[in-house]
């Protein structure tokens, strides 16, 4: 299980930071921010299904909801909820 607790994000450069140092570096990778990269970590580098616990995603949400994209600005966290959720075969996500 993985825990990132998100509950004191104040941008979205932290949330990939702390992406980044709880599961993505671990594994041998680097994660810039991009979307298609993020759902392509998520299975990476092995597709063993594990459980991630998001805790603060309330905070996500607030912070996340117009962070700016590679191309424009959207609701990012309303992107990266859809990919962690479907990415179910890999990825067991509870949001707390």
């Amino acid at each position: 299980m993985v825990k990132i607790d998100c509950s004191n994000i104040k941008n979205y450069q932290d949330f990939i930071d702390l992406f980044n140092d709880l599961l993505f570096v671990p594994a041998g990778g680097k994660w810039n921010g991009n979307l298609d990269a993020f759902n392509d970590y998520l299975s990476w580098p092995k597709s063993i299904p594990y459980h991630l616990v998001v805790i603060g995603s309330d905070n996500c949400e607030r912070v996340l909801k117009f962070a700016l994209s590679e191309t424009n600005e959207v609701h990012i966290w309303a992107e990266i909820k859809e990919i962690l959720v479907n990415n179910g075969e890999f990825v067991k996500v509870e949001f707390k």
